[in-house]
């Protein structure tokens, strides 16, 4: 049976994909943004481990939490490149690759800034979720960490379009998000936006599954089992690298939607405002 929040997801992302589909320039954001993102990994996260390994896990932390910051700053730019080819893209119809990470670069030390404050997130979301174990307490930390990510991944929904669009600072731009969430939606938010549902189901879901499914048949004593699982673990790696863009390319295209609308009711591209209205899950 189809849910009205499942036919309300299906078709918020399919007028994505389209806008998607009419500019298909904006995949490169999140591309570019996946590939800088290899450099702190080997400059940083590979070296981190090799620490871990020795034993020293001081500057083994040390050399992880300079890795996630690294990280975040590649992904705040690429994020605040797009959100501003997307939101010139519904402006005039005229953006580019180079116009988008033009203006990204021009709001550089706000984006590091919203770069600090999310490491700060993650590694205190980390400090919650703990080191792992066994028992009902650690479920409990897992599910604390989960809310707590989940929760600041929907209040600052807004932030990079904010710091893009309005010129503000990163602190600035996460009260001000709060500040448009609740006051549109209200305070009774428990889920988040709803867009790519469709997206997880037939790209990122079963790509975990081959994954799975490779490991499984690669531990198996026969050279043919090992083959086929270990094409079936690049299978599923490759079809996860691509959902994921992909969300991550149509979750940056909608706050900018999304953004205009709550701030000032206006629509962008085909969405209506009905659409608009119900995108945020609410127990309402």
């Amino acid at each position: 049976m189809v849910t009205r929040s499942s036919a309300q997801s299906r078709v918020l992302t399919k007028k994505s994909w389209s806008i998607i589909r009419q500019n298909r320039y904006l995949l490169a954001f999140p591309v570019l943004g996946f590939l800088c993102s290899l450099v702190p990994l080997a400059a940083l996260w590979i070296p981190a481990a090799v620490c871990f390994l020795a034993n020293n896990n001081v500057a083994g932390a040390v050399l992880a939490v300079l890795g996630v910051f690294a990280n975040q700053i590649v992904i705040s730019i690429s994020g605040g490149a797009l959100v501003a080819a997307a939101d010139a893209e519904f402006a005039n119809g005229s953006s580019s690759v180079g116009r988008g990470l033009g203006r990204a670069f021009a709001r550089i030390i706000p984006l590091i800034g919203w770069a600090l404050v999310a490491t700060v997130v993650n590694v205190i979301v980390g400090l919650i979720r703990g080191r792992g174990g066994n028992g009902a307490a650690d479920a409990l930390r897992n599910l604390a960490a989960a809310g707590v990510l989940a929760m600041w991944q929907l209040v600052t929904f807004f932030v990079l379009p904010h710091i893009m669009l309005e010129g503000s600072g990163p602190i600035a731009a996460i009260k001000q998000s709060f500040a448009l969430f609740t006051q549109k939606w209200g305070t009774q938010i428990f889920g988040g936006v709803r867009i790519g549902g469709m997206v997880g189901l037939v790209t990122i879901l079963p790509g975990i599954l081959l994954v799975v499914l490779g490991i499984v048949l690669a531990t198996l004593d026969s050279a043919a089992s090992i083959g086929i699982g270990a094409g079936l673990i690049v299978i599923g790696v490759l079809l996860f690298m691509a959902g994921a863009l992909l969300l991550s390319t149509m979750r940056g295209i909608f706050s900018v939607v999304l953004y205009r609308y709550a701030k000032d009711g206006s629509t962008c591209g085909d969405f209506t405002a009905d659409e608009l209205a119900g995108a945020v899950r609410t127990s309402r």
